[in-house]
This record gives C-alpha cells, sequence and structure tokens, in this order.
C-alpha cells in the first residue's frame, strides 16, 4: 500500500472529529468525513457495551462505505453511581440531552457527596474495520475526580466536571494538551500500531496476488503473528483469540486457540498463536512446547524461532534463547525485530558492543520504529555518549510523541549535557503525560531546586508519593529491596510542635525479603482470579566514577565494565508469571506457597555482591468491582513508576533506576554542594532512595527533611511510602495523617490511608 492511510471517521460529531483527526494527521492517516459519503444513514447505538456500540459503528459504516472506518464509543464511569453513566453517557439525560443537561444531572447525582468519593474515569473503545468485516478494537482510559461545579471553555461533554491529577479540568486543556493526556489520546496512540498491521498486511496482499505465496509461512520483512492471523480470513477463532488477547482476558484466548490446534493440528500459526496465549497467562513452559511444534511443523518460520527465544529468555535460558535469535536472523536478516531481540539479550549479558551493533542494524531495518531508537539510545547512555544518545531519544519522541520512556532519557540526557531550560521542558512533558512517573517528577523537582524554585519542586514531587494503583483496584503493585542494608538513623523525639514523628523501622532481612509480597498476596480475594508477574533484577554494586566538568555533574555512576562488555558488571534479571485462580483457602495458601518457594529459588540465583530488586505487579484476570471488595482487602504499595510498558518490551527495563541512583550524591557531599539545610532537597533525595527501592537511606533523608521544615507535605508524604516500602503500616498511617493536617485536601494522602487503614486479612487457613 503506497500514499498516505485513509479513514472515514463513523461520527458525525464535530468535537469528535476534530479531536480525531489533528492526532492521526500528524501520524501520517488522512481522514474523511461521513459528509464524503451522501446517504450513508445514522447508526443506531444499541448495543450494551462501548465494545459493542464502537464495533457495530465501525463495521456498518466500512461496509457502506467500502472503505476503512473507525469508530469511537466513549462513557463517563463515575465509582459513586455504580459506573453510571457508562454506556449512556452521551444521552444520559434523556433523548435530545445538550451535554450541560448531562453535566447538570451529574452534578444533581453527585449532590453531597464527598470530593473524596467522587472518583471516576473516562473509557474510550475505539474499533476499526475493513470491508471484509474485519476489525480490531483497542482501548483508552483517563482516571480523574468529578468536580463540584463547571471549570474552563475547551472541549465537550462532560470536560468541565472532569479534573485531572493535577487539578486542572478537561475543559482547561488545549487541543493539544488533551490529546495528550485524554482517554481518546491514549486509545488514538494504542491503535497506531494495529493501523500499521493492517497496512502491512495489505501489501502483503498485493504482492501475493502477484506471486503465489506459500500458506502458513512467515514472508520475510516485518510481519508478526498479528498479520498472519488478519490475512487469514478464514481462521475466525484466531481472530477472536487475538481480541482476547488484546483485552487480556486470556483464559478466553487459551479456549480458541487450544479449539483452533485441535481442529487444524497441522497449521503452525494456531499452535504459535496458543504459545502467545500460554506466555501471556504464566504458562511460559507450555508455551515453549507450543512454539517448538509450530518450527517443527515448519523450521524456517523466523516468528517461530523469534517468539521461542522470547520465552527462552523469560526462562532465563540465555543460550537457548541467543540460539533462536541468531536462527531468526538467519532465516529473515532483514527482520528489524529479530536484530532487537538478539541486541537485548547482548545487553541483557553486559556485551555493549554486540547490542550496539545489533540496535544499528534494527534501525537502519527500520527507520520509522521509535522503539529501535530508544534501544540505541540507551546503549549510548550506558557508554557515556550522551549527545548521541540525546540525538536517537529526540528521534524517538518524534516519530511516537506519546513515548514517555523516551521522553524521560532525554530529559536527563540534557540534563547531563547542562541543557536545564530544555531539560525541564522535556522533563515536565513527561509528567505531564505519565503523571505516574515519580523518576521523571524527581528530576525535574531537581532542576527546580537548582534554579531556586522551591514551590515548583514541591508541587511536582506532591504527587510522586502515591500509595494506591492509578486505576483505583485494577491490580497490586509493590516492590522491595534488600542487600548492604544498614540501620536508619533514629528517629527524634518529636517533629516540632510537639507532633510525634514516626520512627523509621528496618527491612525485612535478607534471609525473607519476600515477606511482604506473601503478606499483599493474602489481601486478594478468594474468589478472585489472577496474573501474578514478578520482575527480579540483581544489579552490580556500581563504582563512583568522577567525570570531567565538561560531562555535565559532579559524580555519576556507571558499570564498572560496561565499555569492555564484561557480562559480570552487567544488571541480570529474571521474569515470572503466576497464574492463581479462586478458590478456598486451602487452595490459595497452596498456591502462595509454590509462588514463594520459586522465588527463593531465583532470589538464590543472585550473582554475590550484588543489589536485589523485586518488583510485583498483580492483574486481576478479570474485572474487579472495587466498590465490592471487602474491607479487608487493602492494596498498599508503592510503585515508582506507573507508566505501563509503551512499546512492549520482554526484556525488563532497568534504566529508570539508574536515572534516579545517578543523582544521589556520596554521603557528605550534600553539604559541599550547598545543600545541607535545603529540606526540598532532601525530600527529593528521599525520592530517589525510594525510587530504586532502599526504603531505610530514604526514611533517613524523609527524616531530616521534616526536621528543617516540618510543615512540608511532600517530605511527610516521603515519610509515608518509606514506612509502608519497609513494612511498618503503623509508621505509614502517623506520616500520611501529618501530610493530611498540613494539606487537607490532599488525595494521595487521603487515598493512602484509606487502603492502609484497612485489615490484611483476606486468606486464613481455617480451623488453623
Amino acid at each position: 500500500m503506497s500514499g498516505p492511510i485513509r479513514l472515514v471517521l463513523a461520527t458525525r460529531n464535530a468535537h469528535k472529529i476534530a479531536e480525531i483527526s489533528r492526532f492521526l494527521r500528524d501520524a501520517g492517516v488522512s481522514c474523511l468525513e461521513l459528509d464524503a459519503y451522501p446517504g450513508v444513514p445514522e447508526v443506531v447505538e444499541d448495543r450494551a457495551t462501548l465494545e459493542g456500540n464502537a464495533e457495530k459503528k465501525a463495521l456498518e459504516t466500512a461496509a457502506a462505505c467500502g472503505a476503512w472506518a473507525l469508530a469511537d464509543d466513549t462513557g463517563l464511569e463515575v465509582a459513586a453511581l455504580g459506573g453510571a453513566p457508562g454506556v449512556r453517557s452521551a444521552r444520559w439525560a434523556g433523548p435530545g440531552c445538550s451535554y450541560d443537561d448531562n453535566c447538570g444531572k451529574l452534578l444533581r447525582e453527585l449532590a453531597g457527596v464527598a470530593p473524596a468519593r467522587r472518583g471516576a474515569r473516562f473509557r474510550t473503545v475505539l474499533a476499526l474495520a475493513d470491508p471484509e468485516r474485519r476489525v480490531e478494537r483497542v482501548e483508552g482510559r483517563l482516571v480523574g475526580f468529578i468536580a463540584d461545579s463547571p471549570r474552563g471553555r475547551g472541549g465537550f461533554g462532560y470536560d468541565p466536571l472532569f479534573l485531572l491529577p493535577d487539578g486542572r479540568a478537561l475543559a482547561e486543556l488545549t487541543l493539544e494538551e488533551k490529546n495528550a493526556v485524554s482517554h481518546r489520546g491514549r486509545a488514538l496512540a494504542a491503535f497506531l500500531p494495529a493501523l500499521r498491521r493492517w497496512t502491512a498486511a495489505a501489501a502483503f496482499a498485493l504482492l501475493a496476488a502477484a506471486a503465489p505465496a506459500r500458506a502458513g509461512r512467515t514472508e520475510p520483512g516485518q510481519r508478526t503473528v498479528w498479520d498472519e492471523i488478519m490475512a487469514a480470513q478464514a481462521r475466525r477463532g484466531l481472530r477472536q483469540a487475538q481480541g482476547y488477547l488484546e483485552e487480556k482476558r486470556y483464559d478466553l484466548a487459551l479456549e480458541e486457540t487450544r479449539r483452533a490446534v485441535a481442529a487444524d493440528p497441522k497449521d503452525p500459526l494456531g499452535h504459535l498463536l496458543l504459545g502467545v496465549a500460554q506466555y501471556w497467562s504464566g504458562l511460559v513452559d507450555d508455551s515453549i512446547a507450543s512454539y517448538k511444534t509450530a518450527v517443527a511443523l515448519e523450521p524456517d518460520n523466523a516468528q517461530g524461532h523469534l517468539l521461542l527465544g522470547i520465552s527462552y529468555a523469560w526462562k532465563e535460558d540465555a543460550a537457548a534463547a541467543e540460539g533462536e535469535f541468531r536462527r531468526a536472523v538467519e532465516l529473515d536478516p532483514s527482520r528489524a525485530d529479530a536484530q532487537m531481540n538478539l541486541g537485548s539479550l547482548r545487553q541483557s549479558l553486559g556485551d555493549y558492543p554486540s547490542a550496539l551493533e545489533r540496535f544499528r542494524k534494527a534501525a537502519e531495518l527500520d527507520k520509522r520504529s521509535p522503539l529501535y531508537r530508544f534501544q540505541l539510545g540507551s546503549i549510548y547512555r550506558r557508554l557515556g555518549r550522551d549527545e548521541d544518545a540525546a540525538a536517537e531519544f529526540s528521534e524517538a519522541v518524534r516519530l511516537e510523541p506519546s513515548y514517555e520512556d523516551a521522553l524521560l532519557e532525554l530529559g536527563c540526557a540534557q540534563d547531563r549535557l547542562g541543557r536545564g531550560k530544555d531539560a525541564a521542558a522535556t522533563l515536565r512533558k513527561a509528567v505531564d503525560l505519565k503523571p505516574g512517573d515519580s523518576v521523571a517528577r524527581l528530576r525535574l523537582a531537581l532542576l527546580h531546586i537548582a534554579a531556586g524554585q522551591g514551590r515548583k519542586a514541591r508541587g511536582v514531587m506532591a504527587e510522586a508519593f502515591r500509595l494506591t494503583p492509578e486505576e483505583g483496584g485494577g491490580g497490586l503493585q509493590l516492590n522491595v529491596a534488600y542487600a548492604g542494608a544498614r540501620a536508619p538513623a533514629a528517629a527524634a523525639p518529636s517533629g516540632g510542635k510537639g507532633v510525634q514523628e514516626p520512627r523509621p523501622r528496618a527491612e525485612p532481612e535478607p534471609s525473607d525479603p519476600l515477606s511482604l509480597f506473601e503478606r499483599n498476596l493474602r489481601r486478594l480475594p478468594l474468589d478472585q482470579d489472577a496474573v501474578m508477574h514478578v520482575d527480579a533484577v540483581f544489579l552490580p554494586r556500581p563504582k563512583l566514577l568522577r567525570e570531567g566538568p565538561a560531562e555535565g555533574s559532579s559524580l555519576r555512576r556507571a558499570f564498572a565494565r560496561a565499555e569492555s562488555g564484561g557480562a559480570s558488571a552487567a544488571p541480570r534479571a529474571a521474569r515470572r508469571d503466576y497464574p492463581l485462580s479462586a478458590g478456598d483457602a486451602k487452595t490459595r495458601q497452596a498456591q502462595i506457597r509454590a509462588i514463594l518457594d520459586d522465588l527463593r529459588g531465583v532470589m538464590s540465583q543472585a550473582p554475590p555482591d550484588s543489589d536485589a530488586r523485586l518488583g510485583m505487579n498483580l492483574t486481576y484476570a478479570r474485572p474487579v468491582d472495587v466498590a465490592r471488595l471487602p474491607a479487608r482487602a487493602p492494596k498498599v504499595s508503592y510503585e515508582p513508576r506507573r507508566v505501563g510498558n509503551d512499546m512492549g518490551l520482554w526484556v525488563i527495563g532497568t534504566g529508570w533506576m539508574e536515572l534516579a541512583a545517578e543523582v544521589i550524591p556520596e554521603p557528605g557531599e550534600e553539604a559541599a554542594a550547598g545543600r545541607a539545610d535545603d529540606a526540598d532537597w532532601w525530600t527529593a533525595l528521599g525520592l530517589a532512595h525510594a525510587a530504586v527501592g532502599e526504603s531505610q537511606l530514604a526514611a533517613e533523608a524523609f527524616l531530616r527533611a521534616t526536621r528543617l521544615d516540618p510543615r512540608s507535605a511532600p517530605a511527610w508524604l516521603g515519610r509515608g511510602v518509606a514506612a509502608a516500602m519497609a513494612g511498618d503500616e503503623d509508621g505509614a498511617v502517623a506520616a500520611l495523617k501529618k501530610a493530611l493536617e498540613l494539606e487537607p485536601r490532599n488525595r494521595a494522602a487521603a487515598d493512602g490511608l484509606k487502603w492502609l487503614l484497612r485489615p490484611a486479612d483476606a486468606v486464613k487457613e481455617k480451623g488453623s
């Protein structure tokens, strides 16, 4: 397919057309309005879900226009109203109602509801369909609160009442600002990869018409499993399974793919997709078996070898993974994704020169991929080549403006190069795009502090200490660090004006650093299915290397043998996925014991003289109504980067840890920097320690900050986070209460207290 991509927008809503057209135009997509097709009737939105309405509009419009069609359906879901208005958002106040009518009804329904209970989210479902009735869906979400009165003059619908975490209403944003953070903007960003897949499939179909293709084979180039599925119209079950995978409904995807394999056991594509479903369900060993079957049926299938290598990599079998990645490259040297994965493996082993070579090849093969530019920039950064790194990160952002990981890296590179103004602007974009990125907030706050802008620094850091996930119940996140522990500084008896200070408590002993994981696993309701994702990173203790004044920093942390490619100095990573099924208390206890036993086996492989970081993400395998969760099921955690995974990397990302660690000075250097008496600087230092999992050192820094300024709410929030990280829930409660006393409308403190004050006894052995 040549020329710009053209889509028909299945809507006559002028506001939606403006938002969608502006976003897609920048991505090279040309949009046509329905008015270009006279006589196309209005689609009746009579489905019970947003997904159903979006699909119906896309399918009927594509059929009527004979062209690709993009449709959306958006709903506002308010927790205090049981998820209403939801799918009825556009006509909530009745037939023919206006935006003002709907907003007025919402304010009446929430009259008297406390601010803390006015949480809400927008959900946008986009559906892309073609005249042959193929369809793909994506979803975007935006979490916030409902205001008590309208604000701003922009936007439409409920925008004047919907408040972002930073307190701004959607109606107060420009169109560009709204597209960068909104539910519809996020859905559109997620939609672009699907559109690229369809474009590739269409191009392949034109080639196939000129030269017969071998059924079931992976053709050279950038074709993926998804392209094969969309090109094979007869395999409806596999297409349905793909939809389930994108919705993270892994159990349904498994059912569909198992049926497809049973119906046609000699189709390698069925086995490949079954492996994908197993992989994302935590059944990595089963995925390896399925991929092996696929490549046995078709030995020169580059895609199969690539997927098999990814599963081996997650199992830490580096030799087997490398063998499969190399086989994929041999079969198809033009596959940029195979080059990238081989480079990622070499990077994880500390072989930076080889990784650099592979990433350069990947970027050369696919000049439009922001991921390959990001990977190349990451290698340059590790090698101390900040100018080259900044150039690659900048290109990644140009290709994908919503690529927040690249924005974070670019801002830090600009900071190291002494471009403070540029760095602040870039990091501000990163924070606006992903408010849950505490590392971006840390680096931005430090720039404000260096410029003497303490008030701005506090404002940036205030949202860096949230103990609950942004989605308010979509899962549980938890981090723990161990090794090199030392006792925290003794707490003073009071924190000024007679306020009793929470005393920092020691982290779990290295002999059992999984106690926090176990405690929180017991909080999962017995009737809830979940998948527990665990990332373990073993980081070599870095040497402190002095830099020259031209390098933009007085101190940097670097892996001792990065330039030489020595593997012993590289971070080692392990990733595990554990499915947990609903059941009785005895069954759940057995599941928890099995998980902890396996994780202790992973930890026993830690290299000597290394620090460990363990990250847990517990994702509910089916929707959960947070309002109906029992009061005994809290979800308390601190996740420094609640940002998701923009590009789907299988290699665990440790780069952000280094971006936090590189600003931590050697003991005593704070005085030389003139910051010994700066409460905001100590708060930022505590945030840096918390980001890399050092709760004891974080507690000491936050304690110093509250002594210097007992009225600093961010410092007290930090003390609450440090206490929660160390398992001291009483200390966390006391610190957050102090923060709330200083700032009664502080949502981070209020939300943290809401979860902390719930008992954790969801799973108990009966009769024990």
